[in-house]
């Protein structure tokens, strides 16, 4: 059986893998530098850590922030470069200015983050007894009290999935007076949780770090009442999707990829960032006679709604050989989670990700992945895990995505020290095995 490094080599002939990959092989990385020399970095892993560094420069991607934006408008400038034609669409968002979001207890405070799309308290905050929910059981007796959820140990990333709606599925039919989800995780943090474009209930809803629960769970006990507060200014705001083409022959190559999230998003979104430019740029040179669609879309904290709102945007499904979408998590370090050495970071690939696919393209992305942690099982498509589902929900029969949940995904500090572009040159290039293939499979018939 090839391996990913074969099927490379032999999908671009003479021309050898340099002159398209952008630089050397990515085994050359790996080779042993001599005694005092500096380690090889090939041209493509330069440039994805160059891409990664810009993507983190720009600061919080929140949608519809200033971030946001000038992360389109820099992506959009280089998909100009590469030959694509491109445009910018808006969309309307709802966004949230905050002013006082904490929790009292007693002359204690707390600080929470208030979830989208939020629901203000009054100014003075909703003052109530609280009670401790961490089970069916104690969903029961949360009318008329602040339900304080207490997330079991995960790495949450939405409030309609995961571990959190069964929870809330239980808790808001008992009518409380107001919810705080404690979002039990890997570092202690708030931990962001995307969301649907409406409220998800009609009453106020707030993040709290598990770090602080002691403070909470001591009133509760105490039957002392808690105060919650969650102001500001909400509004409609808008993000925006860079959409690009390159018409070149009827047959289409399409790409996308996610750029907001709750905050700078480094480790969530800059590998995805990084390796959609890169896989555009090489499209356009190694396949020039395949026209081209890529979609760089924002809002996705906001239930996908980017992808939603320019999806219809796409080239014709029957004429499309495969679509690659570029996940969340694509490539970042692990971590140690054990004694004193806890969070301390690792040169190696965290392995909380996973490679979807459409049936067609299982054996593909199985060969192409292979040795990849976390990746070398693909699985089919789960609904709502993503982009993926919508597109092919949309017909795109050859389809497939990576993404994966990082310790600090949805976390204010995933910041630029939590990826290597060492880690994300392989994936980049197992992508392009996958196109590759799909290209070949195409044209045998």
């Amino acid at each position: 059986m090839q391996s990913r490094r074969d099927m490379l080599q032999a999908s671009v002939g003479l021309a050898g893998v340099a002159v398209w990959a952008g630089g050397a092989p990515a085994s050359a990385a790996s080779d042993p530098a001599p005694a005092g020399a500096a380690p090889f970095v090939s041209p493509l892993q330069k440039q994805l850590r160059e891409d990664m560094e810009t993507y983190a420069s720009f600061g919080s991607k929140v949608s519809g922030s200033a971030g946001d934006l000038a992360t389109a408008a820099w992506i959009g400038k280089r998909l100009a470069t590469a030959g694509f034609k491109v445009d910018e669409v808006k969309f309307p968002i709802p966004t949230f200015e905050p002013a006082v979001t904490e929790l009292r207890a007693g002359d204690k405070r707390v600080a929470v983050t208030a979830q989208p799309v939020v629901v203000p308290t009054p100014a003075k905050g909703i003052t109530a007894p609280a009670v401790l929910v961490r089970d069916a059981f104690e969903a029961q007796g949360v009318a008329g009290k602040i339900a304080i959820v207490v997330l079991p140990y995960g790495r949450h990333a939405a409030i309609f999935s995961g571990e959190v709606k069964p929870m809330l599925d239980r808790v808001i039919p008992n009518k409380p007076a107001a919810i705080v989800i404690v979002t039990t995780g890997p570092t202690g943090s708030i931990v962001a949780l995307n969301t649907r474009l409406k409220p998800i209930a009609d009453v106020p809803i707030a993040l709290m770090a598990p770090r602080d629960l002691p403070i909470v769970a001591e009133a509760v006990a105490a039957r002392r009442p808690l105060t919650l507060i969650l102001t500001g200014k909400s509004a409609t705001g808008h993000s925006s999707n860079i959409i690009a083409r390159r018409e070149a022959g009827p047959k289409w190559l399409a790409f996308s990829t996610p750029r907001s999230g709750w905050g700078v998003s480094v480790g969530e979104r800059a590998p995805g960032t990084a390796a959609f430019l890169e896989l555009c740029r090489w499209a356009a040179i190694r396949c020039p006679d395949h026209s081209l669609f890529a979609i760089n879309a924002g809002g996705h904290e906001l239930d996908f709604a980017g992808t939603h709102h320019s999806l219809s945007e796409g080239p014709p499904a029957a004429q499309t050989q495969i679509w690659t979408h570029l996940g969340a998590g694509l490539a970042t370090r692990d971590a140690y989670e054990v004694l004193s050495r806890n969070h301390q970071l690792l040169s190696c690939a965290d392995p909380q990700r996973v490679l979807m696919t459409s049936p067609g393209l299982m054996a593909e992305t199985t060969e192409a992945f292979r040795g990849l942690a976390g990746y070398e099982r693909p699985i089919e498509v789960v609904g709502g895990a993503g982009e993926l589902s919508s597109i092919i929900d949309r017909g795109y029969v050859n389809a497939f995505a990576g993404l994966g949940i990082h310790r600090w995904c949805h976390v204010e500090d995933d910041t630029i020290d939590k990826v290597d572009a060492a880690l994300l040159e392989p994936v980049v290039e197992a992508h392009r095995a996958v196109v590759e293939a799909a290209v070949a499979r195409a044209v045998r018939g």
